[in-house]
C-alpha cells in the first residue's frame, strides 16, 4: 500500500503543477492595447485559439485549448467581430466569445429620410451597398402590412432612430427591426391619444406624419402645419404640399433640384398640387413628434403657410394675407441680396 501511494505521489504532484501552470497562464493578461478581431463562421475552437495568439490575446495556446476542452465550451464559441480591451485575460478573451458579446456598430437614421436615402446611409455607414438595402426593402412589404394592411411599401414605416447591429446583420433583418420599432411607436401614440380620438386611420396618420415631418424645422410649429393640412382637407382644398411634388419627381427620376411651374403640373398620384386629397402613401419615414402631431394637431383656422426665415413659417387663415406673407418674405430676401 505505502509502494503504491509512493508511487501515486509524483503524478499527483505534476498534475497539481501542471494544473497550477495552466491557471496562471489563462489569468496572465494579454495584447497591451485594445483589439478588433472578427471570428468567421464555422472556425473550430483550435482555429479559433490560433486566431487569438496572432492577436496576442492568449498567451498559452495550449492553455487555451485545455481550458476551451475541459469546460466543455468548444462548440459555444460564437463567430462574429468582437472588441478586446487591453489586458485581458485569456479566461476571460474565451468568455466573452462564448457569450456572443459581439461589437455593435451605430446605424443612425435622422428624421425625414426616404426609403432610398435610408439605403444610402446604410452604404455610408458602412452595412452593405444601397442596392443591397432596396432590395430588401422590395421584398419586405409583407412585414409593413402586418402593421398597415393599405402600405404599398415601406415608405414611411422605416422608424428613424440610432440602432446597433453586428457586422454583417442582414438588410431584411435591420428592416424588420425598424418596422418593431414603428410599432412600438404606434403603441406609444395609441396610449398618448386614444386612436378613436384620431383624426384619421393609421394608414393616412402616417401620410400627414410625414407631411409634416416634409416641412416642420421647429417642434412647436409641428401641431400648427398638421392643422393646415386637415383644415385643408375638411374644406376640400387641394394640399399643394411642395414635398409631395418633390416626392413624385424623385420617383420618376426628374427631379433637379428646384421645382417648377411645370412641375406642379406633372402627372403622379403623389403631386398634391393636381390631385385632391392625401397622397395614395407616405413621402418620408416621420418621427414620432410628426406622427404625434397627425393625430393632435393643434386647433387653428390657418389654411396657408409660407416659409421665412431660419425655417420658421407664417400661417395664414386667408388667401389674401397669405400672399401679403409670401411678398412681405420675398421684399425680405430681396434686401438680403443687396446687403
Amino acid at each position: 500500500m505505502k509502494r503504491l501511494l509512493l508511487l501515486l505521489i509524483p503524478g499527483v504532484i505534476i498534475t497539481a503543477a501542471a494544473a497550477l501552470y495552466v491557471r496562471s497562464e489563462l489569468d496572465a493578461p494579454g495584447a497591451a492595447e485594445s483589439t478588433t478581431v472578427e471570428i468567421p463562421r464555422g472556425l473550430g475552437a483550435r482555429a479559433v485559439v490560433d486566431l487569438l495568439a496572432q492577436k496576442n490575446l492568449v498567451r498559452n495556446k495550449y492553455a487555451a485549448l485545455a481550458y476551451i476542452f475541459y469546460s466543455r465550451t468548444y462548440n459555444k464559441l460564437q463567430a462574429g467581430e468582437y472588441i478586446f480591451e487591453a489586458h485581458l485575460t485569456t479566461r476571460d478573451v474565451v468568455r466573452k466569445i462564448m457569450s456572443g458579446e459581439v461589437y455593435l456598430h451605430k446605424f443612425t437614421v435622422p428624421e425625414g429620410l426616404t426609403v432610398k436615402q435610408t439605403a444610402q446611409k446604410w452604404e455610408e455607414q458602412g452595412f452593405g451597398t444601397a442596392e443591397e438595402f432596396l432590395h430588401a426593402a422590395a421584398g419586405a412589404v409583407d412585414l409593413v402590412r402586418a402593421v398597415d394592411d393599405k402600405a404599398m411599401s415601406l415608405e414611411g414605416y422605416l422608424f428613424p432612430e440610432t440602432y446597433s447591429f453586428p457586422k454583417g446583420t442582414p438588410a431584411r433583418q435591420v428592416i424588420a427591426a425598424m418596422i418593431d420599432r414603428f410599432k412600438e411607436m404606434v403603441a406609444r401614440l395609441k396610449q398618448t391619444v386614444p386612436e378613436s380620438n384620431w383624426p384619421h386611420n393609421l394608414h393616412d396618420t402616417t401620410i400627414v406624419a410625414s407631411l409634416v415631418e416634409s416641412e416642420a424645422a421647429h417642434a412647436d410649429e409641428r401641431s400648427i402645419i398638421a392643422s393646415v393640412y386637415l383644415n385643408r382637407l375638411s374644406r376640400k382644398i387641394l394640399l399643394q404640399c411642395d414635398p409631395t411634388v418633390i416626392y413624385a419627381l424623385e420617383l420618376a427620376n426628374k427631379y433637379r433640384g428646384t421645382l417648377t411651374l411645370a412641375d406642379l403640373r406633372f402627372e403622379s398620384p403623389f403631386n398634391t398640387y393636381v390631385n385632391p386629397g392625401l397622397p395614395p402613401g407616405p413621402i418620408m419615414n416621420p418621427g414620432y413628434p410628426s406622427l404625434l402631431a397627425a393625430v393632435q394637431p393643434a386647433s387653428t383656422n390657418y389654411l396657408y403657410f409660407v416659409r421665412t426665415d431660419e425655417g420658421r413659417h407664417t400661417f395664414s387663415e386667408t388667401l389674401a394675407a397669405h400672399n401679403l406673407a409670401v411678398a412681405a418674405y420675398r421684399k425680405l430676401q430681396r434686401a438680403a441680396k443687396r446687403k
